[in-house]
């Protein structure tokens, strides 16, 4: 609650009443800010304040009635045109300030979408990164099911946000099985990667990639910088990349903007899931959205590999109209 106003007529008064009233002139008699601060003898910057802080403590809700239909309708649009068998679109009415509370919004969605699809027995593979650990910390319980880490581990991706780390937790909260890999993403000698592959605690979890009902990742997106890969990919590699348009990456796969699959060093040297069982997998559910990773969401689209994409309402009608 705000502290009570003082050196005015309403000095003392409850601020539950303040915040009732300031919301009622600003919405519905449609006071502007000077003149409610002139009847509240405060300043403007403080009704301006009163007023975010009603906004906050819910003494007024912003409903939008016809929104459900537009976001149903914006959603089968992607669908339409993208050949999406689901699209979850995050409301208009819902806002964020930054890409971190828009992570926040998305995870929520995820949670949300499978906890409703998810069925005992399904074997699920998760990547990595920021919006996929908002996922998890965001779902209460599931059904048990076989989680699969989807590549190797690098020390410059998060703990908190690395392929191990995530698979433990969607495993505990389902109270299945935990299937993970501990070696390196990728390493730098071909025999080595050889021979970490024959490792019968590699080949166990690597049985799992040709058999997943569910694939969930994010999109990473390459131009605008919005990709972990990119982040710790050697710079020979990335050089590489760019040069042949590299645009987005889902899980270890590598798309230009065309949506054309691109090779990399990660074939011959890397652990992860591979671009033919990523096609193979049942429901490949790809989570983003914002304007830093537009880009690389379209290229993801063009690639064919998703078959949900979980976005931003925004986002959406970008991609609807582009």
């Amino acid at each position: 609650m705000p502290k009570r106003i003082k050196n005015s007529r309403w000095s003392g008064y409850d601020p539950r009443y303040i915040y009732s009233l300031v919301v009622r002139r600003y919405f519905v008699e449609m006071k502007t800010k000077t003149e409610i601060a002139e009847e509240l003898e405060i300043s403007r910057f403080k009704a301006a304040r009163l007023i975010d802080e009603a906004i906050k403590e819910e003494y007024v809700k912003f409903l939008f009635p016809k929104q459900q239909l537009l976001d149903e309708e914006i959603a089968l649009n992607l669908c339409g045109k993208y050949g999406l068998h689901k699209a979850i679109v995050l409301s208009v009415s819902e806002s964020w300030s930054n890409q971190e509370e828009l992570n926040e919004k998305l995870g929520g969605i995820t949670a949300s979408y499978l906890n409703n699809n998810l069925a005992e027995g399904m074997k699920v593979g998760i990547a990595w990164g920021r919006v996929l650990s908002s996922t998890v910390s965001q779902l209460t319980s599931l059904p048990a099911l076989d989680v699969v880490q989807l590549s190797g581990v690098h020390p410059g991706i998060e703990f908190s946000q690395g392929p191990i780390d995530l698979i433990h937790r969607l495993s505990t909260i389902s109270q299945g099985k935990a299937h993970p890999m501990y070696v390196p993403m990728w390493v730098d000698d071909e025999s080595l990667a050889q021979k970490l592959a024959s490792d019968p605690a590699v080949v166990d979890t690597q049985q799992y990639y040709s058999q997943l009902d569910v694939v969930i990742t994010g999109i990473g997106a390459w131009k605008t910088g919005s990709s972990s890969l990119c982040d710790i990919f050697p710079e020979s590699w990335q050089k590489n990349l760019f040069e042949k348009d590299i645009a987005a990456d889902v899980c270890i796969t590598l798309v230009n903007s065309k949506g054309e699959i691109l090779d990399s060093p990660m074939s011959r040297l890397g652990f992860g899931i591979s671009t033919e069982q990523l096609r193979n997998t049942k429901t490949v559910i790809g989570v983003a959205g914002g304007e830093q990773k537009y880009e690389g969401i379209v290229a993801s689209l063009k690639s064919g590999l998703l078959d949900v994409l979980i976005t931003d309402f925004d986002t959406a009608v970008k991609l609807v109209n582009s």
